[in-house]
């Protein structure tokens, strides 16, 4: 008969323990053939080449591997290990779903998997190991580990050797405790080897008859004192029976250790031999916080224990509330209960080998009776577009939850927005969507509290704020031609079609012939009750693109750009140069510049002059220069900068305006 597969139950200690003890990386056979491990970086942008050397001392390549590429490549992976690989632990088709959002990031290696880094399986679907399965002549295998990128260049990375087939596995299993309840028997084993265990196995035989077989069985792993300890649950016993229980620890690739000591299990668990709960009443009492429970019974053997459970579920999730000793009937339930909520309780006898039958389910919910007059206090809104963040402080150390309210408008009904806030933090924060839309509004907040007891506290104080509705729109028509010496800029008049439009903002970018120098620039706001600017920070010789938009109060509300519109500034005869600016070093002055467009310059002169002084011709440069440093100025004194343009036909443009700076 096929054996059951084990199934694995990892709790958080099993958890954190293998964060702190992961078996080490390494190739190793196992029944059927070698595990070859290539490294911890995934072969994403290039594939990891597998050669095996044979008898002559030649290396063949047998392997070539990448990571998968979807999460289809994942689950064929998963059912392509060998079969004595796959045949010791369940693979659930979820750990594909895991294994490749954990792989598919760029920057993702083999210490995305976290504690499942180190198991062979996973390291085979992530790409970055091998199974040379089917090897049947024992002897030492050597493998050379190469990287090979797409241009075909390999490099070597290791070399290592495997013994087949592997040697016995010195992990063991050490049986510490087993527990016989109603419908199981439940065995505890110590592991004496932390790092290299993936499971257990289970063999069962009736008593004295040394018939063991694989059994199908349910496996946790905890942590107690430092020490990894499995608890193994058989479900599938009989009453009446005596079991011997061997279990047999192996590691992931199926390499089985050895086998524990026999355990011996007397499975009589007759309910009627114990006894049975005749009564049991369940009282809320609300000043006490809690539920009084009262029973009686009746027994035919010793008993050792009564063990209350309780639920907020009429059928199922029962959790052990109390063990009490034999002979107390009486015990007041106050752990963890809220109120408002429907407890279910039943009680049962244990003899130290079983359990009775269980009582009838008694339910109880218990009354809150604490108040809730405070509402939640200091209530401010803030928006950044259409988001919303409210922020609030806790009032009263009962209060579990919050609701949030929004109207249209400042003083109209408030309306419950869906969401419910859980928190028990002093100062709290939540967040609304605004709708989007064409038109303006405002709307307003209030906040209520619920505490343990349900009572909802009244409102908070009222806050408000207004949202143009996100469509802002967009100014058209926009047209620009050269005035005087500026550029006049006129665009039609929409702030009526929204009343929440505050103004318009005027972008910029400058263009040299017909290509643009950078993004566009901010150089304007203007009031919403005008449509028009004059640019008059423009140079001859140089094309100009305009667009504008509306905006809010709020400047994170602002509409689309218009339709941008270019415009060219004609130049002139003896241009001057623009953008002219100054800055100090700790050893020099960087004077720069923009030279007009224009084809018959011959030089560019840079005058200075000392603070009180007369300027001077300071250095002349080529027609080309943008740029100069000043490598003489004094440390200490105020320099003053002119930049004149000289025009192969001898004409000077006028100095610009002083520029000044201090080493």
């Amino acid at each position: 008969m096929k054996m059951k597969k084990i199934i694995l139950i990892a709790s958080v200690l099993l958890v954190s323990m293998h964060i702190a003890d992961a078996q080490k990386y390494t190739s190793k056979s196992y029944a059927t053939g070698n595990y070859i491990f290539c490294g911890k970086e995934l072969p994403k942008n290039f594939s990891w080449l597998i050669e095996r050397q044979d008898g002559r001392g030649k290396w063949i390549s047998v392997a070539e591997l990448r990571s998968p590429k979807n999460e289809a490549e994942c689950r064929t992976r998963m059912m392509s290990l060998p079969a004595v690989v796959s045949a010791v632990t369940e693979i659930s088709q979820g750990m594909a779903d895991f294994i490749w959002e954990k792989i598919k990031k760029p920057s993702a290696d083999l210490d995305s998997l976290y504690i499942h880094s180190a198991d062979p399986r996973w390291q085979y679907i992530a790409g970055a190991g091998w199974f040379d399965d089917g090897i049947k002549n024992p002897g030492t295998y050597r493998y050379r580990i190469s990287r090979l990128v797409p241009s075909g260049i390999k490099t070597a990375v290791s070399e290592t050797s495997v013994t087949f087939p592997p040697e016995p596995s010195s992990a063991e299993a050490f049986p510490l405790r087993y527990k016989v309840s109603m419908g199981f028997v439940e065995i505890s084993y110590e592991l004496s080897d932390m790092e290299n265990t993936a499971g257990l196995k289970l063999q069962r035989s009736p008593y004295m008859k040394n018939e063991f077989r694989d059994i199908s069985a349910e496996t946790m792993f905890a942590q107690e004192k430092g020490k990894m300890v499995a608890l193994v649950r058989d479900k599938d016993v009989t009453n009446g029976m005596i079991y011997s229980y061997v279990a047999v620890p192996y590691d992931g690739l199926g390499n089985l250790g050895k086998p524990s000591e026999p355990v011996n299990v007397n499975f009589i668990t007759k309910p009627a031999d114990i006894g049975i709960v005749t009564e049991l009443t369940v009282t809320p009492q609300p000043d006490r916080g809690g539920n009084l429970l009262k029973l009686d019974y009746t027994h035919a053997a010793f008993v050792n224990a009564i063990e209350i459970y309780r639920s907020t579920s009429y059928n199922d999730n029962y959790k052990r509330v109390v063990s009490l000793p034999a002979g107390q009937k009486e015990y007041f339930d106050g752990s963890d209960l809220q109120p408002s909520i429907t407890y279910y309780y039943y009680a049962v006898l244990n003899n130290g080998t079983g359990y009775s039958l269980p009582s009838a389910r008694v339910p109880a919910i218990l009354r809150g009776n604490k108040e809730n007059v405070i509402p939640p206090q200091d209530l401010t809104a803030s928006r950044k577009g259409n988001v919303v963040t409210l922020r609030f402080r806790r009032m009263g150390y009962d209060v579990h939850g919050y609701y949030m309210y929004r109207a249209d408008g400042y003083a109209s009904e408030l309306h419950q927005l869906p969401d419910m806030l859980h928190s028990t933090d002093s100062l709290l924060s939540y967040t609304d969507t605004l709708p989007v839309s064409s038109r303006s509004s405002v709307y307003s907040y209030a906040v209520a509290s619920v505490n343990t007891s349900y009572n909802i506290s009244p409102f908070s104080n009222r806050v408000s704020v207004s949202f143009s509705g996100g469509r802002m729109p967009v100014p058209d028509r926009l047209n620009a031609l050269p005035e005087n010496n500026g550029v006049k800029l006129v665009w039609n008049d929409v702030a009526g079609l929204n009343p929440s439009v505050t103004g318009y903002e005027i972008y910029r970018t400058t263009a040299s012939l017909e290509q643009e120098s950078g993004p566009a620039q901010l150089m304007a706001t203007v009031n919403f009750m005008t449509n028009s600017y004059t640019d008059n920070d423009v140079l001859p010789g140089r094309k100009y693109v305009y667009k504008v938009r509306c905006i809010a109060s709020d400047t994170t509300d602002a509409g689309s750009f218009s339709l941008p519109y270019s415009v060219y500034v004609p130049a002139g005869n003896a241009l001057p140069p623009g953008e002219v600016s100054a800055i100090a070093s700790s050893k020099f002055i960087s004077l720069k510049w923009t030279l007009p467009v224009a084809d018959d310059i011959q030089s560019v002169l840079v005058y200075r002059a000392a603070e009180n002084g007369k300027e001077s011709l300071l250095k002349t440069l080529d027609a080309k220069t943008e740029s100069f440093t000043d490598n003489s100025a004094e440390k200490g004194k105020m320099y003053y900068y002119f930049i004149v343009i000289k025009y192969k036909n001898g004409q000077e443009s006028k100095p610009t305006d002083a520029v000044s700076a201090r080493i």
